[in-house]
């Protein structure tokens, strides 16, 4: 009997799988001499049968080397479930870089309505997100900080993700966290903090569900050498007032450099950029936060990472975006009760912000700007959001007015940390 035919008898009626099985299967996948309706039966008896740790560590380490992988000990880098408006990575890593902890990312593309760092990037004019492990080895040297795209790492994740997304397999909580940590096992920066998002606009709906998924991605990266931690962060409502690329872009220059932005994006940036200090082992990190902010220091360090891989720090302050502007305004008076991050994404999809499926277009000045908080007090008629590009606008208006939900009653606007592990 092949291996993945005898994977599939022993786990679909309930029993383990050895490493060296899992080892074999995932090898025949990459090689093609496992079919895919073979690896899409195995994996529906994954997800109706579940992992033991040990063979989800098994699995994340099988993944991890099934490509190349780079080695960058000394770095810190982040992952984030995905969001809307969640550009924490472009706000919290330069202060980190700033601090004198060195940071390595390799970052994907959007994909539906979470924005990816990739095409964030990708809207400064010049930008490259093509480097070579020598060349980010030695730009971390020099300014501490570089970020590429992702390309080949852990090559067997990949084709099996694609797999899980077309056969209904996707939400099963070891072949997530699999996915996730080998990847960063491949990526090979050894201090990892996941934010680990919850809520309509997240992949993982309750905290109790984030909260699972976060222990277990602490648990297999520690595994496997990596010193890791996760937090809890609200999504159902978009981070921050930007969604889209340029917008985004922008609206961290606004906070590296002092201006207003939502106490959300302020906080979670803060908090993030302070648990990464602290996992390097940097000494007093809240001051040495305050220190790279208030001193310009973060900022000069974002304009400085800009530069050296191609882009233009001189157009990060006035990034373009599209002269198509139109505004949605509140139907009724009240206070803002939500703002539905799902609704939202939607909409700014639907405007060309991101990408339904891979290969399309991306339109890096569409997007939405929300306007009001949760809490806040609005009358009829007041601007609640700013849509930018004329795709779709009115699908995106209606989707917009739909994410706005309004009370007669005050309402106390939700914390953007729910929890540490």
């Amino acid at each position: 009997m092949s291996a993945v035919l005898d994977a599939i008898e022993t786990k679909k009626f309930g029993g383990e799988l050895s490493e060296e099985r899992i080892r074999e299967v995932v090898e025949g996948y990459s090689k093609d001499a496992v079919p895919d309706y073979q690896m899409a039966s195995l994996l529906m008896a994954i997800f109706i049968r579940g992992m033991s740790y040990e063979e989800t560590l098994a699995l994340t380490r099988a993944m991890a080397e099934s490509g190349e992988r780079y080695s960058f000990p000394g770095c810190v880098d982040k992952h984030s479930t995905g969001g809307v408006g969640d550009k924490i990575s472009l706000t919290s890593l330069p202060i980190v870089a700033a601090c004198g902890a060195p940071v390595a990312k390799l970052s994907g593309r959007g994909l539906g309505t979470t924005g990816g760092t990739i095409d964030k990037l990708e809207s400064i004019p010049g930008f490259s997100v093509d480097l070579s492990e020598e060349r980010m080895q030695r730009q971390v040297e020099e300014i501490g900080l570089a970020i590429s795209e992702a390309g080949d790492l852990a090559p067997a994740d990949k084709a099996i993700y694609a797999l899980r997304d077309t056969t209904g397999t996707v939400d099963s909580l070891p072949l997530i966290g699999s996915s996730i940590v080998s990847k960063k096992v491949a990526t090979g920066a050894g201090h990892l903090l996941y934010d680990v998002k919850r809520g309509s606009g997240a992949f993982m709906k309750t905290t109790e569900d984030a909260r699972s998924l976060a222990e277990l991605l602490v648990r297999l990266s520690e595994s496997l050498g990596i010193k890791a931690s996760a937090l809890i962060t609200d999504m159902d409502n978009p981070l921050g007032s930007a969604i889209g690329n340029a917008l985004e872009v922008r609206e961290c220059v606004r906070f590296l450099v002092g201006a207003d932005v939502p106490d959300d994006l302020s906080n979670e940036a803060r908090h993030i950029a302070v648990s990464l200090l602290e996992l390097k082992g940097i000494e007093d990190p809240e001051e040495a936060v305050e220190d790279a902010l208030s001193s310009g220091a973060a900022y000069d360090k974002l304009r400085e990472f800009v530069r050296a891989q191609g882009g233009d720090p001189n157009a990060l302050e006035d990034l373009p975006v599209s002269d198509e502007v139109r505004e949605v305004t509140a139907p009724e008076g009240g206070y803002v009760a939500r703002f539905g991050a799902s609704e939202v994404g939607r909409a700014a999809l639907a405007l060309g912000a991101g990408r339904e499926k891979k290969g399309d277009e991306v339109d890096p000045g569409a997007g939405v700007e929300v306007l009001v908080r949760v809490g806040d007090r609005i009358e009829r008629g007041e601007p609640v959001a700013r849509l930018y590009g004329g795709r779709n606008a009115g699908r995106a208006e209606t989707l917009v007015r739909e994410a706005l939900e309004i009370s007669e009653e005050p309402v106390e606007p939700p914390p953007a940390i729910l929890d540490d592990l």
